[in-house]
């Protein structure tokens, strides 16, 4: 399956997907050297197996809460996150500051 492309509406940093990905599912958003993106689970289930490879490889995350992880952006580039869910239907938010 085809990595799914987040995209912010224009004014906003984040942006957002709902749907099965219980079997896991990839996206991919163009972030900037400097930024940190964050993955907000704002359904009901639990994500896990959540790993983002960007141009210069794999980056670590930082749990920011229960729900939230957060990483450094080290270079500009498209970024592949890729996420499992507990739940056949999940949602996940993805903000980029």
């Amino acid at each position: 399956m085809a990595a799914t492309r987040i995209r912010f509406a224009q004014g906003s940093y984040c942006g957002s997907y709902s749907g099965n990905f219980s079997g896991g599912r990839e996206f991919v958003l163009g972030l900037a050297r400097g930024q940190t993106l964050t993955t907000q689970n704002t359904g009901s289930g639990n994500q896990y197996s959540i790993v983002v490879n960007g141009p210069t490889g794999r980056i670590n995350a930082r749990k920011t809460s229960n729900s939230s992880l957060s990483f450094s952006i080290p270079t500009t580039g498209d970024y592949y996150i890729y996420m499992r869910s507990t739940s056949p239907y999940n949602s996940v938010e993805f903000c980029a500051y």
